[in-house]
């Protein structure tokens, strides 16, 4: 009995050692923070002079849901979520059945692909405003080459959001494909020999084997690309400052804005709450519509 209880708390002393600094760590940059968050949403103030502060409730709320630049900075947010998300998946799906199969050159497109992916995306935004310039860009160097018009790219209203949303896939891709080609890497080749067996071909034995039983997957792929396109913030700070007119002006850099450039905390606290739950919500209802009833 003494042994038992020596085990325990032997145990339990283990335990507090290895996950209580990461708890506490935890508690203090995640949790406490996000309640600072709301009690501030509550106030008026400025960064500058915080204790003369007035409490306004429900205000800012109100303030940001009238407010049509903060929607606009929604519809933004989510656009620019819907087309990265829309063009991640099915690139890095395909890209992770080639690095899966025994092609040539895997190493090499593996490294290609996910290079992007632990580079600073600073560092990415930054090239990007070089690659993308209008006058004097790589990219429409090779269109000028090519004997068709310059475009504008981040200085037009209509083709800023669509450039950085092929900046963001090809920096999002290799993460998406890692994550695709784990998941592939998981399945029994029994199951694909069987179908092999049976007559199916190569479209059949992907549509009826391999992607219902990567469901799981590609639902946990879908929820964190999501949550990355819609927490981007670098891409509006570096290479359009939110413009053309707030065509790319998204949530996070209109936060910072309201906050350290306008001196209304109070607000950006509000739209940061309401993002974060609606973040949450959307996530909660992606996983609830793509739920797999697939599993091996």
């Amino acid at each position: 009995m003494i042994a038992a209880k020596r085990r325990a708390i032997l145990h339990w002393a283990a335990v507090t050692t290895f996950v209580g600094p990461f708890l506490l760590m935890l508690l203090m940059f995640q949790y406490v923070p996000v309640v600072r968050m709301v009690w501030d949403s509550l106030w008026d103030f400025a960064l500058l002079n915080p204790d003369k502060r007035t409490f306004v409730g429900l205000g800012n709320y109100l303030d940001a849901f009238d407010d049509p630049d903060r929607r606009q900075a929604f519809a933004v947010t989510f656009g620019f979520a819907f087309g990265v998300v829309c063009l991640v998946i099915p690139i890095s799906f395909f890209i992770a059945i080639y690095l899966n199969g025994r092609l040539p050159a895997r190493a090499v497109v593996r490294t290609v692909v996910f290079l992007p992916v632990v580079t600073s995306s600073v560092v990415i935004a930054t090239m990007w405003v070089f690659l993308l310039d209008p006058t004097n860009g790589l990219i429409n160097g090779a269109i000028a080459m090519m004997g068709f018009k310059k475009l504008a790219f981040l200085t037009s209203k209509a083709q800023a959001l669509p450039s950085i949303i092929g900046m963001m896939v090809w920096q999002q891709t290799g993460f998406a494909t890692v994550l695709f080609l784990s998941g592939l890497q998981g399945i029994p080749r029994d199951l694909e020999d069987a179908a092999r067996v049976d007559g199916c071909g190569w479209w059949q034995r992907l549509r009826h084997v391999v992607m219902p039983l990567l469901g799981r997957t590609t639902v946990f792929v879908v929820v964190i690309m999501t949550v990355f396109s819609l927490q981007a913030f670098a891409p509006a700070l570096i290479m359009t400052g939110g413009g053309p007119e707030g065509t790319t002006d998204f949530i996070a850099f209109d936060i910072y804005q309201l906050a350290f450039a306008l001196q209304q905390p109070g607000l950006a606290s509000a739209i940061s709450t309401l993002f974060m739950l609606v973040v949450m919500g959307v996530s909660l209802l992606q996983m609830r519509l793509m739920r797999s009833e697939w599993s091996y």
